[in-house]
């Protein structure tokens, strides 16, 4: 009997010990003492900003219902409504204007086969003023018109996963000028295959993963117009095979085009589709040995031009006086003729390359 009651006593001890360390787990809801609409969980929930700062929320859970609509009416002051795994193809987005502090909506898991069904409103009155975070995975939506999501200005979190796109329209994400997206994710278009054009513009991207354009074996045009590229992504654009027309347009980029054993000449405006550009190298090119001398016309922008280790010798005067924002040149390790075609380098007194370099 001694023997039974210690067991019985270690398997208390234990369970006890097991209920305070899930409890420690468990992050606890807070009741919420509002008319809450039939089949859902009105509760004060933990919730994470976008900048991953966490606060208690109101929260309305209505997943997993089968809705067919919104449910209705919904608490005043709902911050977080969760609609996942219902069955809805469109909202009632007046009724979702008498939520002013709407924060997250997730629709992840329903039937919704056009953005329009939600964001579609009166002329000049946003549909959900305070939206930070939009959760769209998992539905059935086909393609983003222009300015898909310009009634949602204030939203910073944007989830479209696992849907059937085959198009983006130029536009598609305008408006958008809160979204925190600095990079694309790897492969994140690879079920788009058949995919032609795509507009990247004004998404605030810093850079682009080397997969990230994984699987867009039929993209002939590409725009990341209005961004924040400070390089051009050549590793992830050799994933695209058929690419014809690229955009990078309104981004601080720096460019090199170095060790190209053909090159021989750089042609007028060869780069007058980039006055963003920043930073341009042009080194190590063997038989590189001609400069038009508005070869770099429209680059307002530039700061930095390297063209050592070229074939160049003689750059025209024009060249430089071109680019405004100019400060640094290097010219040297190159076969340079010092006669009077040249002289004018030799004696500028703002010459920002002195004669060493030479």
């Amino acid at each position: 009997m001694l023997r039974v009651s210690m067991v019985l006593l270690l398997r208390q001890l234990i369970l006890c010990v097991w209920v305070c360390v899930s409890s420690a787990l468990v992050v606890h809801s807070l009741p919420w003492s509002v008319y809450c609409p039939a089949g859902c969980v009105c509760q004060i929930k933990p919730w994470f900003s976008p900048q991953s700062l966490s606060c208690e929320v109101p929260t309305v859970d209505c997943n997993n219902l089968f809705l067919t609509q919104l449910p209705s009416p919904l608490p005043l002051n709902t911050h977080t409504l969760c609609l996942q795994s219902n069955l809805l193809s469109a909202l009632e987005t007046p009724l979702l204007h008498t939520l002013p502090n709407l924060t997250e909506l997730d629709l992840s898991q329903n039937r919704f086969s056009s953005v329009m069904t939600l964001t579609l409103t009166e002329p000049q009155i946003p549909s959900l003023r305070s939206l930070l975070s939009l959760h769209m995975e998992e539905n059935q939506l086909r393609s983003l018109p222009p300015a898909s999501f310009s009634s949602l200005p204030a939203l910073q979190e944007l989830f479209l996963s696992h849907n059937q796109l085959a198009s983006l329209a130029p536009g598609a994400f305008s408006g958008l000028g809160s979204l925190l997206l600095e990079v694309l994710p790897e492969r994140g278009f690879q079920a788009l295959g058949s995919l032609r054009s795509l507009v990247l513009g004004g998404m605030g991207l810093k850079g682009l993963p080397e997969r990230a354009l994984e699987g867009l074996d039929s993209l002939e045009s590409l725009s990341f117009y209005d961004n924040l590229l400070t390089t051009v992504p050549t590793q992830a654009l050799r994933r695209l095979p058929g690419l014809k027309f690229l955009d990078l347009n309104k981004n601080r980029l720096k460019l090199g085009l170095n060790n190209m054993e053909e090159l021989v000449a750089i042609e007028r405006a060869a780069m007058e589709n980039l006055p963003e550009l920043t930073k341009l190298e042009i080194t190590n090119n063997p038989r590189l040995s001609y400069i038009h001398p508005q070869a770099f016309f429209r680059l307002g922008r530039l700061e930095s031009l390297m063209l050592n280790s070229n074939a160049l010798t003689a750059l025209h005067q024009h060249t430089v006086l071109s680019l405004p924002s100019l400060r640094e040149v290097s010219l040297h390790s190159n076969p340079l003729r010092c006669d009077c075609l040249f002289r004018w380098y030799i004696v500028s007194k703002d010459n920002v390359t002195s004669r060493d370099d030479l």
